[in-house]
């Protein structure tokens, strides 16, 4: 069972022998502890792109209310790489919208002419972009990394069928609230284990000045387990080989 942000801190005290822990801020010691515990928890994600993190379905954002700009979403701010964004159609079929780079989409959209179904809309950088009104949209860009900008939107809709029909495959960045002392960490519990030792050691070096080769080792063999052994399915499992190799694999 995951344990509270609390809870991880009162168990980070308990475990470098400090006072005892009532309250997230408490003391500046305990604020030291949990500055430590975000750290490691930082640190540990910054790692790699672990399995948990990758492949997550999320639905791009509305803009701020009163925007003009109908042709622009937000990206989630949980969101490190997207891989492919789909869109519905009319028909209720998924299809993936092409992604152009920024230059590409320019001159994309730039090339079409003003007319009953094509508007100018102005992004934050004072661009015109020729937009279509009455189709589908076929191409997105980000010019910011913030926001998804499209080539097309139903003006029928304004920009209610974006945000409801289209789609995003992406890596994520978890994101937990310390501030919360009955959250838990937004990630799994064999990671959990392993983050909690690794800030023991840091509390143990930061705070007490002292070094518990036990926990550094715990800590270690943690890491190198979670990174072997990660996943759930067979995806992306590589076996490892041990020596000679041969021309035939044999």
């Amino acid at each position: 069972m995951k344990r509270t942000i609390l809870k991880l801190v009162q168990d980070l005290g308990e475990g470098i022998n400090t006072d005892e822990i009532d309250a997230l801020n408490e003391t500046e010691e305990v604020v030291r502890i949990q500055n430590i515990l975000k750290q490691t928890v930082s640190e540990v994600l910054d790692r790699k792109t672990w399995e948990f993190m990758k492949d997550k379905v999320r639905q791009l954002d509305d803009r701020l209310p009163g925007s003009n700009q109908l042709n622009i979403l937000l990206i989630p701010d949980d969101v490190t790489l997207i891989k492919c964004l789909r869109y519905k159609d009319g028909n209720g079929k998924f299809y993936d919208v092409t992604y152009l780079q920024a230059c590409d989409f320019i001159e994309k959209v730039q090339s079409r002419t003003i007319g009953d179904n094509v508007i100018a809309i102005t992004n934050s950088d004072g661009v015109d972009l020729n937009t279509r009104t009455n189709v589908v949209p076929q191409y997105w860009t980000s010019f910011d990394e913030t926001t998804i900008t499209f080539d097309a939107y139903n003006s029928i809709t304004g920009n209610g069928n974006l945000i409801a029909d289209s789609v995003i495959i992406a890596d994520v960045m978890p994101v937990t609230d310390f501030d919360d002392p009955i959250a838990v960490l937004n990630l799994p519990e064999r990671m959990e284990t392993l983050i909690f030792n690794e800030a023991l050691v840091t509390c143990n070096y930061r705070i007490r000045q002292t070094r518990d080769p036990r926990a550094d080792r715990v800590a270690r063999r943690q890491g190198i387990s979670l990174r072997e052994n990660e996943h759930k399915t067979k995806k992306d499992k590589k076996v490892r080989r041990y020596g000679r190799s041969t021309r035939s694999g044999r």
